[in-house]
C-alpha cells in the first residue's frame, strides 16, 4: 500500500481544520505543503492574510506559499490579490493572458 494514502485521507477528512503549528508544517514534502496551504486558507478571510499565514510557517515557505496561492487565487480571483502584489509581478501581462485563455477553455469544457 502507498504510504501517502493515509496522509491524503487525513487531509481529505479535514486534518488542517483542527491541527495548529507546530503540527502544521510548511515543508517541501507535497502532502505537508498541501495541508499547510489548506490550514492557512481555513484560518484566514482574505488572500493576503492566508498567504502570510502560509509563508510564515517557515521551512519551505515558497512551496507552501505557491500551493496556497493556487488554491486561494482560484477562490478569491485576481481581484482578491492585493494590487500592490499584482503590480510587481514579472511578466504580468503574459500571466493574465494565459489565465484568461485557460479560463476560456474551461468554460467550453
Amino acid at each position: 500500500e502507498n504510504p501517502m494514502v493515509g496522509e491524503i485521507n487525513e487531509i481529505a477528512t479535514g486534518s488542517f481544520k483542527y491541527r495548529q503549528p507546530p503540527e502544521i508544517k510548511g515543508t517541501g514534502y507535497v502532502v505537508k505543503s498541501l495541508e499547510a496551504a489548506l490550514w492557512a486558507f481555513e484560518h484566514s478571510s482574505s488572500f493576503r492574510e492566508g498567504c502570510l499565514l502560509a509563508v510564515n510557517l517557515g521551512d519551505d515557505a515558497d512551496t507552501t506559499g505557491a500551493v496556497y496561492g493556487q488554491l486561494a487565487g482560484a477562490f478569491y480571483g485576481d481581484q482578491g490579490i492585493p494590487e500592490s502584489w499584482r503590480s510587481r509581478l514579472v511578466k504580468r501581462e503574459l500571466i493574465e493572458s494565459t489565465a484568461d485563455q485557460l479560463f476560456a477553455l474551461a468554460q467550453r469544457a
